[in-house]
């Protein structure tokens, strides 16, 4: 007998994004003061860009080799 599964990272983020949106309104003071005090956090780097350029060193150091 399995219980429930955990939730996974990008569950949680779309939990989170649906409970933050349910019952606020704009000109709420909590909603303002939420927008002040917990601001967005900044997008993540996208993976690729940091994975090209490993890449092609790794390249360039077994073309030496």
């Amino acid at each position: 007998m399995t219980g429930k599964q955990g939730l996974k990272q990008r569950g949680v983020e779309r939990m989170r994004a649906r409970e933050g949106t349910v019952g606020i309104e704009p000109e709420d003071e909590a909603a303002r003061w939420l927008a002040e005090h917990d601001p967005t956090p900044p997008p993540a780097a996208p993976k690729s860009l940091k994975k090209s350029v490993t890449l092609h060193r790794f390249r360039q150091r077994q073309g030496r080799a």
